[in-house]
C-alpha cells in the first residue's frame, strides 16, 4: 500500500515593477510613441493621465496600440479616446493588477490628438509595467 503524498505546485511570482513615462507632446494630430517596451516584452496599461498646462480649449487625444495613424486603422487596438477639458485633465480608468489593456510583444503605445492642430504643450503621463 502506498500513502498518497500531497503535492503542491508553487506559482513563481512575477515582479510588479510599475513604471512612469512621462512624455511631452504638442497638440499635432501626428501619432506619437508615448510607451515602448523593452525588448521582447509587452506593455500592460494601469492608467493614462494627459494634462493640459494651458487653457486653449476642449481638446480628444487618442490612446492605442501599435503604429497605425490612428484608432480608426486598426480599432481592435484602441484603449481610450480621453476628453481633456479646457485647462484641465482627463485620464483612462486606473487598472488593477493583470486586467489593463496590454499590446502584442515590443508593440508601442500611441497617442494622438484628434481634431486640429495647435502648438501648445501638454503632458502626457504613463503608467504601466512590462509583461513576457
Amino acid at each position: 500500500m502506498t500513502a498518497a503524498r500531497s503535492r503542491r505546485a508553487f506559482r513563481r511570482p512575477r515582479p510588479y515593477d510599475v513604471l512612469f513615462n512621462a512624455h511631452d507632446t504638442n497638440t499635432s494630430n501626428v501619432r506619437e510613441t508615448i510607451a515602448t517596451p523593452a525588448k521582447g516584452k509587452r506593455v500592460r496599461i494601469l492608467r493614462v493621465r494627459v494634462i493640459q498646462e494651458y487653457a486653449e480649449g476642449r481638446r480628444f487625444y487618442e490612446v492605442y496600440f501599435g503604429a497605425g495613424a490612428s484608432i480608426g486603422s486598426d480599432a481592435s487596438k484602441a484603449v481610450d479616446t480621453l476628453d481633456i477639458p479646457n485647462g484641465g485633465q482627463g485620464s483612462t480608468r486606473v487598472y488593477l493588477r493583470d486586467e489593463g489593456p496590454r499590446g502584442e510583444r515590443e508593440e508601442v503605445l500611441s497617442g494622438r490628438w484628434a481634431g486640429n492642430a495647435a502648438y501648445i504643450a501638454h503632458e502626457v503621463v504613463v503608467e504601466y509595467t512590462e509583461e513576457s
